[in-house]
């Protein structure tokens, strides 16, 4: 019997992404900015113009931060708990160029775990209002049947697109978004734990 798909976010739910970014920010600009100021709009966060915030988002991605991010460390022992019910994919917002780094980390990291890792095509078109894309269809094209996900937007999308979704981390960015019912939050790797063991 096939197995249901549950697809995992990187950024923020694999790996402690928005804090490297933080950092890197403060050190290289002068910012003096904390996991309370980040957003995924980088000329909002950076006060800067969009020429300039794609430029120094480009630097950053070149820095070498993306192979070397910590990973959340209680992730690796849920997945291997869920690993023998579900298939684990990642599905991310991270350009196409960046997945060869992308699945070398997971390969590091998560060794044996995930099967497969997709890039969602966000921002591969430089479109000016890629921020507002979700996952939905990416996830409807692989049958994905769960996503987990930090980002509010992907787990509105998905589950408007009928996808289990779960909101997770309990991130700053996430407080300012009413939720629908159906999408379920989780702060930590326990707390999925515990929601797919009542699911069964």
């Amino acid at each position: 019997m096939k197995k249901p798909i549950i697809a995992l976010d990187i950024d923020d739910v694999l790996s402690h992404t928005a804090q490297t970014i933080i950092n890197y920010g403060n050190e290289k600009w002068g910012h003096e900015h904390t996991l309370d100021d980040f957003n995924e709009r980088m000329s909002e966060m950076w006060r800067v113009d969009a020429d300039e915030a794609h430029r120094r988002w480009n630097e950053f991605m070149h820095s070498g931060n993306f192979e070397t991010l910590n990973p959340i460390i209680e992730a690796r022992q849920a997945l291997e708990k869920l690993q023998s019910r579900y298939t684990l994919i990642a599905v991310t917002s991270r350009r196409e160029s960046l997945l060869d780094i992308t699945e070398r980390w997971i390969d590091r990291n998560y060794p044996n775990l995930i099967t497969e890792v997709y890039s969602a095509g966000i921002y591969g078109r430089d479109l000016p209002d890629a921020h507002l894309l979700t996952k939905a269809d990416k996830l409807l094209s692989l049958g994905a049947n769960f996503l987990i996900d930090d980002q509010p937007k992907h787990c509105i999308g998905a589950s408007a697109a009928g996808i289990q979704s779960i909101l997770f981390g309990g991130y700053p960015w996430q407080t300012a978004v009413t939720m629908p019912e159906q999408v379920v939050t989780c702060d930590s790797w326990r707390a999925v734990t515990r929601y797919f063991e009542v699911i069964e």
